[in-house]
């Protein structure tokens, strides 16, 4: 039953894809009242990320993919909230590309252990 990974894939996805189109609206300096909505799907990103990595394990995807998703998952967020703090002024565009790339990261991160996943659960069955 691959449902629960395709699931939690294509949340991640779906959070994805709106962050991306805030991050964008963001750096055009419109919608900046949206920060916190950012974060919360943020938020939702990283708990279908995790989600993901426990149907993973569960279904035989490598050990190592499933943990760097769970740490990928730690980092998020704590890069996210202390972004703002580090290299103040002209520079700060530094700290919002590698926060760009973090989250694509993560988003091609969520493909890989899931393509992972469904072919060690075909390979199981």
């Amino acid at each position: 039953m691959n449902r629960p990974i395709v699931i939690s894939r294509t949340a991640v996805l779906v959070a994805g894809a709106l962050q991306l189109i805030l991050g964008a609206l963001f750096w055009s300096g419109i919608a900046l009242n949206l920060v916190p909505v950012h974060a919360t799907i943020g938020t939702i990103l990283v708990l279908a990320l995790w989600t993901l990595a426990y149907f993973a394990a569960r279904a035989g995807a490598p050990k190592g993919l499933v943990i760097l998703t769970v740490v990928w998952g730690l980092v998020l967020p704590v890069f996210g909230t202390l972004q703002g703090g580090i290299l103040h002024g002209p520079l700060h565009w530094i700290i919002q590309v590698v926060h760009l790339l973090l989250g694509l990261a993560a988003l091609a991160l969520s493909k890989i252990l899931a393509d992972a996943a469904i072919r060690a659960r075909t390979v199981a069955v």
